[in-house]
């Protein structure tokens, strides 16, 4: 899957992976990860999430990793802030109040300091089974030692439907020796989604995990 694919689903309006709500997981869970901690939060492959607004709300400066400048700009421009920008080699910066947004590849982004919370709504689910490693791989090195984060990914027949979104296991991800995946919570939520349901599914799980660098 290459960078151009995303690029032109935003250019074409293509975003149905995008939600105008705050997701379920992060107001129910959140407290489990970061308790009354302020510390930054990464974001990969952030889009424009209003979850970043909730984030930045609860006392965490925030940094968002997006590749499409059409959803950075749309982000800020939805807010109502003119953010700063800078720009860096391949890599553009945009900030406004306590929220970061870095314009680049997610693989080819190195942040200064490690991570010590991060939040994956849609980007794991956005990858093929060929890249998921990649990015687990990258967004170890993102991370402190003992940092955590949490997780939302969606179960479904791969046979009767192609990604993305993709379908993610726990089998799949209990094979990763550097991270601990604690399922919090999974449910069947086809009936929120009826054009999965049209593509043939049987069900379609969402899944959160508390997950622990180890």
């Amino acid at each position: 899957m290459k960078p151009d694919f995303w690029l032109e689903r935003w250019e074409r309006e293509e975003i149905g992976f995008h939600r105008t709500s705050i997701h379920w997981a992060l107001t129910t869970y959140w407290h489990q990860i970061a308790a009354n901690s302020h510390a930054p939060v990464l974001v990969p492959l952030c889009g424009k999430s209003v979850d970043l607004h909730w984030l930045m709300l609860r006392g965490h400066p925030v940094v968002g990793i997006e590749l499409s400048p059409k959803a950075i700009t749309e982000f800020f421009t939805e807010w109502g802030r003119n953010p700063e920008q800078e720009r860096n080699s391949t890599i553009t910066y945009w900030q406004a109040e306590n929220i970061r947004l870095v314009q680049g590849d997610f693989f080819e982004v190195y942040p200064d300091k490690p991570f010590q919370y991060f939040y994956d709504r849609a980007a794991l689910i956005a990858l093929p089974a060929t890249m998921r490693s990649q990015y687990l791989d990258h967004l170890i090195s993102c991370l402190t030692t003992r940092s955590s984060g949490l997780l939302v990914t969606l179960e479904y027949d791969q046979q009767k439907m192609d990604g993305p979104p993709f379908s993610v296991t726990h089998a799949e991800l209990s094979g990763r020796n550097e991270l601990y995946f604690d399922q919090l919570a999974r449910r069947d939520v086809l009936a929120e989604y009826s054009h999965f349901a049209k593509q043939g599914l049987d069900y379609l799980f969402e899944t959160i995990y508390r997950v622990t660098r180890i």
